[in-house]
């Protein structure tokens, strides 16, 4: 049977008898996807150095004919962050693997694209924006300056059963212009500060959309 190959990123790995893996990955091409990694757990596999997390992988491997596929070959690129940052890159790669599900065409540019954002800023605020950044891609959030419910644009906004709302469609807890736009700065710039007041808010109101849709909360690292 003909292997195959594309570059990907490791979501978790799930130990399979007394020394496989079973990995899920989200592949550049192939979307979300699981292999077996056969002895990937005997201290001389090759597989062992290899299959790590926040790490951009090479795999090869070979179709099942009814069920998942044998990985062969992994050939481990570069980490995707600094090490200061890998309790927050792990996080990112618990959402997004509750996210982008076996089949799912979509994951691999948008969880390079958090860790990317993760990366470039402060631990405070990075995991928070890499995790916004993969609600937004995935469609569980909307834009910061409209109401979610009528998309009516308003300065009066209010958060409620996870969705930003103007007066008409219900109320809430107020967010603030400045928290929002504050929000909205940090998704572009990695100069822009928020205050401990409002990332205790935004992070309050990303656990509430995770939770909301039958997503395990953030586990806060630091």
């Amino acid at each position: 049977m003909a292997e195959l190959q594309d570059n990907a990123l490791l979501l978790r790995r799930v130990a399979y008898g007394d020394t496989s893996y079973i990995v899920h990955f989200l592949g550049k091409t192939q979307g979300r996807f699981t292999l077996m990694a056969r002895g990937a757990r005997r201290p001389k596999s090759p597989f062992r150095a290899s299959l790590e997390p926040l790490h951009e992988l090479h795999l090869t491997w070979r179709a099942g004919r009814t069920g998942m596929g044998t990985l062969t070959d992994v050939e481990r690129g570069g980490m995707c962050m600094d090490t200061s940052h890998s309790l927050e890159g792990l996080q990112l790669c618990a959402v997004a693997a509750q996210l982008f599900r076996d089949g799912d065409p979509h994951g691999f540019d948008e969880l390079l694209r958090a860790f990317k954002l993760l990366a470039e800023r402060q631990v405070d605020t990075g995991l928070l924006v890499g995790v916004w950044q993969l609600l937004s891609d995935s469609g569980l959030i909307g834009p910061l300056d409209h109401c979610w419910q009528c998309a009516s644009a308003a300065d009066d906004l209010a958060w409620q059963h996870a969705e930003l709302h103007c007066p008409d469609c219900g109320g809430g807890d107020a967010v603030s212009v400045g928290l929002r736009r504050t929000i909205a700065a940090l998704m572009h710039s990695v100069t822009v500060r928020m205050s401990a007041r409002d990332l205790t808010m935004w992070q309050a109101m990303i656990q509430d959309v995770l939770r909301q849709h039958g997503l395990k909360p953030m586990n806060v690292c630091r």
